[in-house]
């Protein structure tokens, strides 16, 4: 049987940017460096983590499984932010410009480049925390963007992760108990 206090509903979800090689945090309650920002509210949905792969079922004669190979894995989060604040348009259009002077904000939308960022993903769950580092990761796609007068405008974002060399895809720290290793 479980342990009903395990369960976690991370209630409170921020995402933040980066350039690639911002220094990692190390904790869940020391400020991430400054060059980490704010990409604004997050949706109540939170994260999704996405897995994909290819498998293939290997058999020997007599149709008994032998062995499982993979190959081409993936791994993405998407998240839903609820502003284009001047820290996640760049991500929702990379490659566009923006400028401000004597209060108007221009901003110029280009066909989006290529925008590799450093990622912090970080949750509450009353006092447990939990901080998620993508050291290399993309924006790879921005869902439909619907603005009417019945819904907030949001933008969906899916980051693709690029593994480091040694196939390293994130890193979580969490003050989560039920993640205790003993």
């Amino acid at each position: 049987m479980g342990t009903t206090a395990n369960p976690r509903i991370w209630v409170d979800s921020t995402v933040y940017a980066g350039a690639v090689g911002t220094t990692a945090p190390t904790d869940v309650t020391t400020s991430l460096d400054v060059a980490f920002k704010n990409l604004g509210f997050v949706t109540e949905d939170g994260f999704t983590e996405q897995r994909e792969q290819d498998s293939k079922d290997h058999y020997a004669s007599g149709g008994v499984l032998i062995r499982t190979t993979r190959s081409k894995h993936k791994r993405s989060f998407k998240v839903t932010t609820l502003e284009s604040n001047e820290h996640a348009f760049p991500l929702i259009n990379p490659g566009s410009t923006q400028s401000t002077a004597t209060g108007l904000t221009t901003r110029a939308i280009y066909v989006p480049e290529t925008l590799e960022r450093a990622f912090v993903l970080s949750q509450v769950d009353g006092t447990y925390k939990r901080r998620i580092h993508i050291a290399r990761g993309e924006v790879v796609e921005v869902a439909e963007i619907k603005a009417g007068d019945e819904d907030m405008v949001m933008f969906e974002l899916t980051i693709n992760i690029y593994p480091s060399a040694a196939g390293l895809l994130y890193t979580e720290i969490t003050t989560d108990p039920a993640a205790v290793v003993s």
